[in-house]
């Protein structure tokens, strides 16, 4: 499970690219804008995810190039249904 700043960054990341932003990665001055963090903070939680195989950064001066390998809903496992109060009470 990821921590919670990060995986606000991977949120962000995974949704942000679409028709309307041409479908490209936010950069370094919009991510702090969304997450209320510092370039440094933002850097380091690039680098979390990287490191655990979320996310695939070739060129770290710039946000363009990152490519989202995994979501953390691979990480979570689906949720236990309870039938028996539907089919015993």
């Amino acid at each position: 499970m990821l921590p919670d700043p990060e995986r606000k960054l991977l949120r962000i990341l995974i949704n942000y690219p679409s028709p309307v932003h041409k479908s490209r990665m936010p950069d370094f001055r919009r991510l702090e804008m969304m997450t209320g963090r510092r370039r440094p903070d933002l850097l380091i939680g690039l680098h979390y995810l990287e490191d655990h195989g979320f996310i695939v950064w070739p060129d770290k001066s710039v946000t363009d190039g990152i490519q989202i390998i995994k979501t953390e809903e691979l990480e979570k496992s689906s949720p236990k249904r309870n039938i028996d109060y539907w089919t015993k009470y």
